[in-house]
């Protein structure tokens, strides 16, 4: 693969529509690595109207494209700690996702690396990001990136019985 013919670069309004695909084929991957949450239909919809008016103040997009279709995408938003935790500002990577067959060339990296500075640009000094635990190539790039874990999510979805009625 020529490196010439990718690009990354920070996304604007109109790639968030772009990304259908790739966000959907994130979340598959998510379920098949152990994710519990369905996603409801109009998920894709109700993403893009939480990311997109928001872009480059609050929420930021990054995109790997090849050939100038989309390959990759990463997205964060800032968002305040509650306010028994001081209340600061924190950066939220909340979806990284780099195509499987553009894998394995630094995209992922790059993409992380960017998202950085554009947090720190915004004044942020800590960053936050969830990360599926059976997903250990992502867990690796993150760790190599140097962020630690911190917690750890546990889930519970309780089937309904006759006795909790």
């Amino acid at each position: 693969m020529e490196s010439s013919d990718y690009l990354v670069r920070e996304g604007t309004a109109d790639d968030v529509p772009r990304l259908r695909l790739l966000w959907l084929a994130l979340y598959e991957n998510q379920k098949a690595n152990g994710m519990l949450v369905d996603l409801p239909d109009d998920a894709f919809d109700r993403w893009t109207a939480s990311l997109a008016p928001m872009l480059g103040r609050f929420t930021c997009l990054f995109v790997v494209e090849k050939r100038g279709s989309p390959v990759g995408f990463l997205a964060g938003r800032i968002r305040a700690l509650p306010a028994y935790f001081g209340g600061s500002q924190v950066g939220f990577i909340s979806d990284v996702y780099v195509d499987s067959e553009h894998r394995r060339n630094g995209f992922g990296r790059q993409l992380m690396l960017m998202a950085t500075n554009w947090f720190r640009n915004a004044g942020v000094k800590r960053l936050e990001l969830q990360v599926i635990v059976n997903n250990p190539s992502a867990r690796k790039l993150y760790t190599d990136l140097g962020w630690s874990e911190e917690l750890l999510q546990m889930v519970l979805q309780p089937e309904r019985t006759s006795d909790d009625v």
